[in-house]
């Protein structure tokens, strides 16, 4: 009977033990622990022995780091945003707004090549001949016909056309042309001007042409017409047979991408200078009109010229020109483009391919302009013999300006802090008799 009063003893003392918590001093009491700011303790989680509140325990997933608690050495906070999958940033090939890196970028497109008989021409019958990459443009005796390319055949340099809808003569019909170059002249002839079809062109003959001799009657009984190559011409600003410059202007509005310090209208008065600074920039597509005490006439040869700017060879930024009689009607000189690729920002083309627009030629030089280029208009408010206006108008080069013919004009773009076209001065070569 005595071994089973002890065991009543000893589980009667374990039991008192463990009603006394086993606390001790080392291991206070959690009734007792204070709460800290930085986890306070609340009903919902109050603390334990077995989770102290510490400030160097770490956020679990159970309880994410928040603004109020920082991040420790574990989890360091940084200002960037972690690279993504989607996003990837490195510190080889860092994405910035200006150089996106993306698959999608676009290839620059391939130049296109000029055929052989683009150019600017007169021929022996008085006619002016304009051919570009994908038009022929003839005019004389009052009137203008555009013929538009559709085939061209180099090997043996013949063009077949469409009349445009435009034109006063066989309208909408179809064209051959047959073109033959001897002893370092251009010969051409138009062999069908009203043919049904395309195809029916193609199947017109080509005229006679194996023997030189054949050219003075072979095409429909007459001669081939011989085409005269030109180009536009300058004059440089000592050049004694300027006589006067422009004394006013008016209606400066400058285009956009040009700063304050260039927008300077009374520096394209008077002599040109010939430099860099001495200029009123128009800005893109922006213009002025510069005016004369006396007015510029029609006389021999060239009437005034436009001074430009460009100190680097090919670097032509283009404008139109265009002459009034009263400042209110003006009548804008015929031009074209022949170039068929976009210039880039600081880029250059070539003169050659360039007329009836300013300017084409280095500081120093002007572009030339013949008021009897216009004499074929008709119409009341235009005086050739008293033009006191002459109006320049920046083309904004990335191709939304076309040319007398409908083609895009290029030039250097985009440009900025001084784009567009930079006037130095308009000179005067035939004046109104006083």
């Amino acid at each position: 009977m005595k071994k089973p009063i002890f065991i009543l003893v000893l589980v009667l003392s374990l039991a008192l033990f463990v009603s006394c918590g086993g606390s001790s001093k080392d291991e206070p009491d959690s009734d007792v622990t204070p709460a800290t700011d930085d986890e306070p303790v609340t009903d919902d989680e109050p603390a334990t022995d077995d989770e102290p509140a510490t400030d160097d325990e770490p956020a679990t997933d159970d309880e994410p780091a928040t603004d109020d608690e920082p991040a420790t050495d574990d989890e360091p906070a940084i200002d960037d945003e972690p690279a993504t999958d989607d996003e990837p940033v490195t510190d080889d090939e860092p994405v910035t707004d200006d150089e996106p890196v993306t698959d999608d970028d676009p290839e620059e497109p391939e130049p296109v090549s000029l055929h052989p008989y683009v150019g600017k021409y007169h021929d022996d019958w008085g006619m002016r001949h304009v051919i570009s990459n994908d038009k022929w443009y003839q005019s004389g005796y009052g009137d203008a016909s555009i013929f538009e390319i559709t085939r061209i055949d180099t090997d043996n340099n013949v063009i077949i056309a469409h009349n445009a809808a435009t034109n006063q003569w066989n309208a909408g019909l179809w064209s051959k042309f047959d073109i033959v170059f001897y002893e370092e002249n251009t010969y051409y002839c138009q062999v069908a001007f009203n043919a049904e079809s395309e195809e029916a062109a193609v199947n017109v003959p080509s005229a006679a042409h194996e023997d030189p001799t054949d050219l003075t009657d072979s095409c429909g009984g007459s001669p081939w017409s011989m085409l005269f190559k030109e180009f536009d011409e300058s004059i440089n600003k000592d050049d004694a047979k300027i006589v006067a410059w422009a004394t006013g202007y008016e209606n400066y509005l400058p285009g956009g991408s040009v700063d304050e310090q260039w927008q300077t209208p009374e520096k394209a008065l008077g002599a040109a200078v010939g430099d860099s600074y001495d200029i009123v920039c128009l800005g893109s597509g922006g213009e002025i009109t510069m005016t004369f005490s006396t007015p510029i006439a029609n006389g021999e040869g060239a009437d005034f010229a436009v001074f430009e700017n460009s100190a680097i060879d090919g670097f032509w930024e283009l404008a139109k020109v265009s002459v009034s009689s009263d400042g209110e009607h003006f009548f804008t000189f015929d031009n074209f483009y022949l170039g068929v690729n976009p210039v880039g920002a600081y880029g250059t083309h070539d003169w050659q391919l360039i007329h009836g627009l300013a300017s084409q030629f280095m500081q120093g030089e002007g572009t030339l302009f013949d008021l009897d280029e216009l004499a074929t208009i008709e119409d009341d408010n235009l005086d050739l013999d008293a033009i006191t206006h002459v109006k320049i108008t920046d083309i904004i080069g990335d191709g939304s300006a076309l040319d007398t013919m409908g083609n895009k004009i290029y030039d250097p773009y985009p440009t900025t802090g001084s784009a567009g076209f930079d006037l130095d001065a308009v000179g005067v070569i035939n004046q109104s008799a006083l």
